[in-house]
């Protein structure tokens, strides 16, 4: 166990390497021009190696733990005191600013004093009958409605978590008429094979519900203030009229008791297999139950409450010596449904690494030739809305003089290979710095990180290129 630690805090450190050599090629290394000399080369390279040499895994491994201590869910002040933190290490570490910029967004929390639950209740109850709508995905509906002449119209729909973005599941089951949704993870999409789930082993336990934003923003980011930032003076639209907000209730739930729920589903046979999960029910389509339960109906208590909450960036800056009106931007969520070991404090632990090792080299008398922005964001967990208001309040510049932005967020997800996602402009950077790195796994302690992960996981499309 303390071996597998060992190589994620070691892939954690090579994630902030790989991180800063982007930043450094898209800064430019250089305090001022320099002809592509031997001699310039050297110190291109030099500095390079300077800063990823100064980066630790013990260090990440101690902000990781610092950062995780307490639940920090976005507009809570276990939330805002974390960006007081980081704000706090940035001046330590001597950026040149280091700024909480705040907005006031809306956000939805359980009721403190009303649960939220699923029931099941006899006929004398307000409810709907219950449909399985496989993913809930366009295809899903029409199958339904087209070959098997199910009508959602009036009945609550019961989906498993997959395939596409959760908030897409609840507008297709809106537009498909149904009065509400139940969203569940099958074991089927999240279990690894011939894993126990925890706390036998890591898999996902029967009684946990997966957490998400079920918003369709479109990049609106606060549903309020559709491309305004959302400050104290920006006008809102009604709660009523905000953008993206489901117009019914959505609950997540456990697959131990949406097993329970399937299992008494009435009506016909899943149209095919890929309609089936992994659960010990027949994932019959319904609606409504059989049995001794037919007379029963599901109703769903939902008593979120959305409200107007301040949230808080941390945006700290170093600049330029020779275009500091040009931005490459390094940022990542600090926000968390709970703890966020992985996502996203695994992230952010990185990027904090990063702007410590970026301090030391300007102790030293360094600036890069580009300004560097970094910036950690708030309320991500609820729809980007950090990241949204931010940019949405610094368009024009952002337009202007903005070169690139690198995320950090969920840093390390396993050890098996590196993951990279990028737009095309990139590709080819990200394949020349990979080439410097050596590789960290067992059996390529000869080889580079390119070629550890061009054998590990090559492109469906060109075997010859990694993923």
């Amino acid at each position: 166990m303390a071996k597998s630690r060992g190589r994620l805090y070691l892939w954690m450190c090579l994630a902030a390497a790989l991180a800063s050599f982007l930043v450094g090629f898209m800064v430019g290394w250089f305090i001022k021009p320099l002809k592509e000399t031997a001699t310039s080369v050297r110190y291109h390279q030099s500095i390079r190696w300077e800063l990823v040499s100064e980066m630790k895994a013990e260090n990440i491994k101690s902000f990781l733990r610092s950062f995780t201590k307490l639940p920090h869910l976005a507009g809570t002040e276990e939330n805002f005191l974390l960006a007081k933190k980081i704000q706090t290490q940035w001046k330590k570490f001597g950026l040149d600013s280091a700024k909480l910029v705040h907005y006031d967004v809306l956000l939805s929390y359980p009721n403190e004093t009303n649960a939220n639950y699923i029931s099941t209740v006899n006929e004398h109850g307000i409810e709907g009958d219950l449909v399985y709508v496989n993913y809930a995905r366009t295809e899903d509906f029409f199958k339904l409605e087209r070959e098997m002449s199910i009508n959602c119209t009036g009945k609550i729909v019961i989906a498993r978590y997959g395939k596409i973005f959760r908030g897409n599941k609840v507008k297709n089951a809106m537009l498909a008429g149904a009065i509400g949704i139940i969203l569940y993870s099958d074991p089927a999409d999240y279990f690894a094979p011939e894993i126990q789930p925890y706390p036998k082993g890591w898999n996902l336990p029967g009684t946990a519900a997966q957490r998400g934003n079920v918003l369709n923003l479109n990049g609106a980011g606060d549903p309020l203030t559709p491309g305004y930032p959302a400050k104290e003076y920006t006008f809102r639209l009604d709660v009523e009229e905000g953008v993206g907000i489901p117009k019914i209730p959505v609950h997540p739930i456990g697959y131990n008791d949406a097993e329970i729920l399937l299992r008494h589903l009435g009506g016909i046979a899943p149209p095919d297999e890929s309609w089936k999960g992994a659960l010990n029910v027949s994932y019959n389509i319904g609606p409504g139950f059989t049995g001794s339960h037919s007379f029963r109906k599901v109703r769903m208590h939902v008593h979120n409450i959305n409200k107007i909450t301040r949230i808080y960036n941390v945006i700290g800056t170093i600049r330029g010596s020779v275009e500091p009106d040009r931005y490459v931007i390094l940022g990542g969520h600090r926000d968390a449904w709970v703890f966020g070991a992985v996502d996203p404090t695994s992230g952010v632990a990185v990027l904090q690494e990063i702007v410590r090792s970026f301090g030391k080299l300007m102790s030293k008398g360094w600036r890069p030739r580009r300004t560097i922005i970094f910036a950690s964001w708030d309320a991500e967990e609820f729809g980007l809305l950090g990241s949204t208001e931010w940019a949405e309040e610094n368009a024009k510049i952002l337009q202007e003089r903005s070169i690139a932005y690198i995320n950090s967020d969920s840093s390390i997800e396993g050890n098996y290979t590196l993951r990279v996602d990028c737009t095309p402009l990139l590709y080819q950077l990200v394949y020349e710095l990979t080439k410097e790195i050596p590789s960290p796994d067992g059996g390529f302690e000869s080889k580079s990180l390119y070629e550890s992960w061009l054998e590990k996981d090559p492109s469906p499309a060109n075997k010859n290129l990694p993923r």
